[in-house]
């Protein structure tokens, strides 16, 4: 177990599905639109939006150039993207990334405003009904067995080592300015980003729960040699898996990033109030 690395897997939908992908980032675009409409053309959540996808899209470009993340077949819509890169890496940039911070943003900042609370608590259960209690319903109905993939199974749509070397050094250059930010930024800035965490925090938490339930997600270890093959992947032990899984929420998910309303900060792109 001490030499072993530690794989996260998605082994469901949204793995290879890149429509969906598609349609989450559609609707964070939505969501910048209509609070630039609503308040006076603030930029903040285009803003979000922007630099969340250029930072998630790198991110992901360098996890799969070395080999950090694994991903098999991708299909839009039932059409085979898999050797599209101009396409499935900003859809991943756009949906995996930019579009948690914006809908997290969103909806903190609703729930920070007291007129406005109302509005938040129902995009937030909205949003809660609609992504996990709707979707995983129709997926179900279409006869998506998730729970039938194998442990230890090379086909499997997504497996990423998490604890590499190059990765962890990513996620220290992007949270490091963050961190300076929150310490250095003003009471209301601070009070807004605090709410962003906790409702990413928990919509992350869920998914992530409900993954791991339905067998899209869960955590194996083994090892990797020089040639790409794999040895002795079994499924990780309960407590490793645990911690496995809350170590991407908190560091990989919530803190990595909140840098994507940190650096407009920083630019200057959004005023501090």
């Amino acid at each position: 177990m001490l030499f072993e690395s530690i794989f996260m897997i998605r082994g469901g939908f949204f793995g290879y599905e890149f429509g969906i992908k598609l349609i989450i980032s559609l609707f964070a675009i939505s969501l910048c639109y209509y609070d630039w409409r609503l308040n006076e053309r603030r930029l903040d959540y285009f803003w979000v939006f922007l630099i969340g996808t250029l930072i998630w899209s790198l991110a992901e470009f360098l996890l799969q150039l070395v080999g950090i993340r694994e991903l098999q077949e991708k299909f839009l819509f039932g059409i085979n993207i898999t050797s599209w890169f101009w396409l499935t890496i900003p859809l991943q940039g756009m949906s995996e990334g930019a579009f948690v911070a914006v809908i997290s943003v969103f909806i903190g900042d609703r729930v920070f405003n007291k007129e406005k609370r109302k509005e938040g608590l129902i995009v937030f259960l909205g949003y809660i009904i609609i992504r996990y209690g709707i979707t995983y319903s129709i997926l179900f109905s279409l006869g998506y067995n998730f729970l039938a993939v194998n442990v230890g199974d090379l086909n499997v749509p997504s497996r990423r080592d998490i604890f590499t070397i190059p990765s962890m050094i990513y996620l220290a250059v992007f949270i490091a300015p963050f961190i300076y930010w929150f310490i250095r930024t003003n009471k209301q800035s601070r009070k807004r980003a605090n709410f962003m965490f906790s409702v990413m925090l928990i919509i992350t938490s869920l998914w992530t729960l409900l993954e791991w339930l339905t067998g899209q997600r869960w955590i194996e270890v083994g090892i990797k040699t020089s040639e790409g093959t794999y040895l002795n992947l079994t499924r990780a032990p309960p407590l490793i898996e645990f911690l496995a899984l809350a170590y991407d929420i908190v560091i990989e998910i919530v803190l990595m990033y909140m840098p994507f309303l940190a650096i407009p900060y920083l630019l200057g792109l959004i005023k501090s109030e």
